[in-house]
């Protein structure tokens, strides 16, 4: 039976970790085109962090329950939902439902759909989600593992393979590499035949991060060139970047492209801008591309890579909803390795 009322964690003003508060809510009540999840695991994401302190702005109305991954069980569906969703169903999700009309969504590019909806609010026992956002998870996926594969490993999918096209004997940089979209980016290069170069600010994580497979790490401190470094090492620089940092390393990263490069921006951790000659990417022919969420099919996909043991998802550690305000303290401290997860 679905109860009233839930626990959620509210956000009613940004600021630091300590305005998350955990409140007694109504149950979402879902519409036709919708499916009520019972959620059991919720991932913490940057963007999470950045909607709670005021960096992130778009689509963002207070209050609000935040959280864009997550994973449960199906206990109601809306009136319109067809057959590939079930009452009882174990599933994953993806955070944007697009409109499925317009130019963009039947080009395949849903998650620029200009009329998206979003799907939010994992961080409580119970969420509504759009019926054609969710994914069936295999038994041998646990929920905590599966509530990270349709925002942190999809992107990592679409950042790897969508977007920066790695293929095989690519040199491949990966920076923010011990983090939720880091470490699948490293998992997934390496499945796609590259030779991985990983990035962290921690000597320990750089032992953890060659443990997982990278070929190499290179360990800097905040505001450190590494760029002269990474060509040493690659003899001339690498063919890919997978950012998931963004401006505080952005220079370097770029210095760190080989001609011909790909550079794919994933994250944006903190407001600040960047200038750029754009004599430097004419001259050295490179490419600049952002990455956006995940489709339906990369969420299904993904799904795949993680049944057959191509990728392992990684979990830092595990909170309670009375905990959230420690889960995204631990986030933002960037001291993880791997992604932080909450348990409703």
């Amino acid at each position: 039976m679905i109860p009233a009322m839930m626990r959620a964690a509210v956000l009613r003003e940004n600021g630091g970790p300590e305005v998350l508060k955990v409140e007694s809510v109504p149950v979402p009540v879902i519409g036709s085109t919708q499916v009520l999840l019972k959620v059991a695991a919720a991932g913490v994401s940057y963007h999470d962090i950045v909607e709670r302190n005021g960096v992130y702005k778009r689509g963002v109305k207070l209050p609000e329950i935040p959280g864009i991954e997550a994973a449960g069980t199906v206990v109601a569906v809306g009136d319109a939902i067809g057959d590939d969703v079930h009452i009882g169903d174990r599933v994953a999700m993806i955070p944007w439902h697009g409109c499925g009309f317009c130019r963009l969504c039947r080009s395949g590019f849903e998650t620029s759909c200009r009329d998206r909806k979003g799907n939010k609010g994992g961080y409580a026992e119970y969420m509504a989600v759009y019926g054609d956002s969710v994914a069936r998870i295999p038994e041998n996926v646990g929920m905590e593992e599966a509530c990270m594969l349709g925002a942190a490993t999809g992107v990592a999918l679409n950042a790897v393979r969508d977007v920066a096209s790695v293929r095989i004997g690519n040199r491949v940089l990966v920076t923010g590499s011990s983090g939720g979209i880091g470490i699948p980016s490293i998992q997934i290069a390496k499945a796609s035949g590259a030779w991985v170069l990983g990035h962290t600010r921690s000597n320990e994580k750089a032992q953890r991060l060659l443990d997982l497979g990278a070929d190499d790490v290179i360990v800097s401190g905040a505001g450190e060139d590494f760029s002269e470094e990474v060509r040493r090492r690659t003899g001339g620089g690498v063919e890919v970047v997978i950012d998931t940092v963004g401006s505080s390393v952005f220079t370097s990263a770029f210095r760190s492209l080989d001609a011909h490069g790909r550079y794919a921006v994933v994250g944006q951790l903190v407001g600040e801008e960047v200038s750029i000659n754009l004599a430097r990417i004419f001259f050295k022919r490179i490419t600049l591309s952002g990455v956006g969420s995940v489709s339906r099919e990369q969420l299904r996909d993904v799904v795949k890579l993680v049944e057959t043991g191509q990728i392992r998802p990684l979990v830092a550690q595990v909170f309670s909803l009375d905990k959230i305000a420690e889960a995204h303290a631990l986030v933002e401290s960037g001291t993880a390795f791997g992604r932080v997860v909450v348990c409703p």
